[in-house]
């Protein structure tokens, strides 16, 4: 057993100086290792678990794509889910999660989100930045709806782009969407409950007030693009923002199933 142990540390070290490593080398890190990424993204993925604490206690919860497992963890101790199921792709993320966060009411499971199944329902699905990774995402959505009780909630977040695209910048993401079409995924299977937005902002164009010859020909031909707008790290949406205007951010949708 203590062998063991030492082993699962060792493990664990190394797991965590590579994740150290690629924050040094590239300055990001694909994985959030609780502790071992740069603060301001830690920070967003604490208030999305954190916001979604209010959903789970004594709730059956599945967490997909659970990582390296310090969300899975807060769900069932902060949380006081009755029992939470973390799934990930990666079966050196599930043992991590297992030997730093390990806990009597969570299961850790290796398998793909787009085929994962359980014997039961869940009441609570939560999917922060995943949807993004799956090239076959209505298949993931699908596969969503139906681990999903009739009267449970999913709650699921990704990034936010002004236009929707195939090929972003972020090399681990094959898609990312506007505002709005993220939401139409969802029309046949869910309702949205609410919308949280973190981080928004959003680019404007700064005219030159003064009417005259010059500033009309300079403010159609030279528009200034400023940033206007940098919302709050976390804020229920309520229309308060243009989000056709929204270049960069967060959303999580909360949805409930439609029969």
């Amino acid at each position: 057993m203590k062998e063991n142990n030492i082993i699962e540390e060792l493990f664990c070290t190394n797991f965590e100086l590579r994740n150290l490593s690629d924050l040094l080398v590239y300055g990001k890190a694909e994985r959030w290792v609780y502790g071992f990424m740069l603060k301001k993204y830690e920070d967003e993925h604490l208030d999305r678990y954190k916001y979604a604490l209010q959903y789970v206690k004594d709730k059956k919860v599945l967490d997909v794509a659970s990582g390296c497992g310090y969300g899975t963890y807060l769900l069932a101790t902060e949380g006081k889910a009755q029992s939470v199921v973390g799934v990930d792709l990666s079966e050196d993320a599930i043992r991590y999660g297992e030997h730093r966060y390990g806990h009597n009411n969570i299961t850790r499971v290796v398998d793909d989100g787009t085929k994962y199944k359980n014997t039961t329902l869940f009441d609570v699905i939560i999917s922060f930045e995943t949807i993004e990774h799956v090239p076959n995402y209505l298949e993931f959505i699908n596969n969503l709806y139906e681990n999903l009780a009739d009267d449970g909630i999913l709650l699921i977040s990704t990034p936010i782009t002004k236009i929707t695209n195939t090929k972003p910048g972020n090399p681990y993401h094959v898609i990312e969407w506007n505002f709005y079409d993220f939401h139409k995924l969802f029309e046949s299977k869910f309702e949205i409950v609410d919308i949280v937005i973190q981080e928004i902002k959003i680019i404007g164009e700064r005219k030159r007030k003064e009417y005259n010859l010059k500033n009309r020909f300079l403010n159609r031909v030279l528009k200034e693009k400023i940033l206007y707008i940098h919302g709050k790290p976390i804020e229920n949406f309520t229309n308060q923002y243009d989000m056709n205007l929204c270049n960069h951010g967060y959303q999580t949708l909360i949805l409930k199933k439609v029969i």
